[in-house]
């Protein structure tokens, strides 16, 4: 109404000053000649359709947004977003959990998730095997078991990132449902089954992450002091860890484990032999005393045996169960410290 209103007072506006102030010439025609006079031409009102003021407005509020968001500090533009992040939390509790962690780890190997620009407290900082780690807090292996999401896990703002478990041979893991919510602990139950796309997938994945780091190192212009140069791992700014694991039908354990040691190690800032999972038959069965120290032995003699820089071989930790009784603790605990694995708590300096 306003709109209409607005374009009539002004019509009719134009209507009386083209009358008052037009020609002498049209004047005296009026008198000498009996012909009726022709009407002024009247401008035309340029018309907007409510469609185009919206659009208008949508693209003025699109603008003043953006023009506000870049004088904002990046740190509260961080915040922003990973607030944002929480309006789709209700729409992933919908979905299956399985297809809810499929999306997730698309969504973080597109880099459609937020990337955290606020640097690290340093007194949140500390140094473990001679690796620096920004932050304390890591994701555990299991949520990007084959290494499709490094670099967009590092960039949320883990310290570290471990990947895995990784088999030999590509498996399926155990039928489906595999994976349940318990809503009231706020908790999910996994029984994968170290489901894998195997050694060759998972290695060129990390292959072309690590020669694409070597070529941006290489190309920056940036100058960097001693101590950023040595910051962060072979994968980025954060620390990466390989989980590895055996293929459920195999009948030498050993033989996985040096396997994926042989192919991965070169890209680990660290190594895991996981012998903890309850969904490989036997599996658990390594973590008798006799039974990990032969193993151990031969995987620390097949990442021993391959050439390394200055910085050394990789770490080798053991990922053991939560739920062993007292007296499996401490034969683990002698077989860690007789073959001096580095997750023994005095290796930590």
């Amino acid at each position: 109404m306003a709109a209409r209103a607005s374009r009539k007072l002004l019509r009719d506006f134009l209507l009386r000053r083209t009358a008052c102030t037009a020609p002498i010439g049209i004047g005296a025609a009026r008198h000498s000649s009996s012909a009726a006079p022709k009407p002024p031409k009247i401008p035309k009102i340029p018309h907007f359709s409510k469609r185009g003021l919206f659009t208008a407005a949508t693209l003025g509020l699109v603008i003043a947004g953006g023009a506000y968001a870049s004088t904002v500090d990046e740190a509260t533009f961080c915040g922003w977003l990973f607030s944002a992040t929480k309006l789709v939390n209700p729409i992933f509790a919908l979905l299956d959990p399985e297809v809810a962690h499929r999306l997730g780890v698309s969504a973080a190997a597109r880099g459609w998730v937020p990337r955290e620009k606020r640097p690290d407290p340093p007194n949140l900082g500390l140094e473990v095997w001679g690796r620096k780690f920004s932050n304390p807090i890591g994701l555990a292996a299991g949520f990007d078991k084959n290494a499709e999401a490094v670099d967009g896990l590092l960039g949320l703002g883990f310290g570290f990132v471990e990947i895995g478990s990784v088999t030999p041979i590509p498996q399926e893991g155990n039928p489906k449902p595999r994976v349940f919510r318990l809503r009231d602990e706020g908790a999910i139950i996994n029984r994968y089954g170290f489901n894998s796309e195997g050694i060759i997938a998972v290695a060129k994945r990390l292959g072309i992450q690590h020669g694409k780091r070597m070529l941006d190192e290489t190309s920056s212009t940036s100058s960097l002091s001693a101590d950023e140069a040595k910051g962060g791992g072979k994968s980025g700014p954060g620390i990466l860890g390989v989980n590895l694991g055996k293929n459920k039908t195999s009948e030498d354990a050993a033989s996985d484990y040096v396997q994926g040691v042989h192919s991965l190690s070169q890209y680990a800032d660290y190594l895991v032999i996981n012998v903890s999972s309850p969904n490989t038959p036997g599996l658990r069965m390594l973590q008798g005393r006799k039974e990990l120290k032969d193993l151990v032995k031969k995987v620390q003699a097949a990442r021993d045996e391959m050439q390394w820089g200055e910085e050394g071989p990789p770490p080798l930790l053991v990922k053991i169960a939560p739920d062993l009784s007292k007296e499996d603790l401490e034969d683990i605990a002698a077989v860690a410290r007789t073959l001096h694995l580095d997750g023994r708590p005095n290796s930590a300096k």
